[in-house]
């Protein structure tokens, strides 16, 4: 005997389906009315929205402070690497006066 297996089609026709009978539920057998409930979501969606601006700005102070102590690091590095290359420099220049 052969299975029958959905395809995509299937599933998602039956996705749709489902997704539109429970939100026709659930706005049937919701405690407040309509107006109440999108007052309530526009008022969490301005909630998120100032908290999200919020973190997003504190996620750029957090990388401009980073980006500054990579930029000091990076700087002494050099400052460094400039100190040996000059020694290195000096003990070249010694060591030909020394030969002629």
């Amino acid at each position: 005997m052969k299975e029958k297996r959905f395809g995509v089609a299937e599933f998602s026709l039956g996705l749709l389906l489902g997704m539109i009978v429970g939100a026709s539920v659930g706005l049937l057998m919701a405690p407040r009315s309509g107006v109440e409930i999108r007052g309530n979501i526009a008022s969490r969606a301005t909630d998120f929205r100032s908290v999200a601006a919020s973190l997003i700005d504190q996620a750029k102070n957090g990388f401009g402070a980073a980006a500054s102590q990579i930029e000091r690091a990076v700087g002494l590095q050099e400052r460094n690497l400039r100190r040996k290359l000059d020694d290195i420099k000096a003990q070249l220049d010694e060591y030909h006066l020394n030969e002629a």
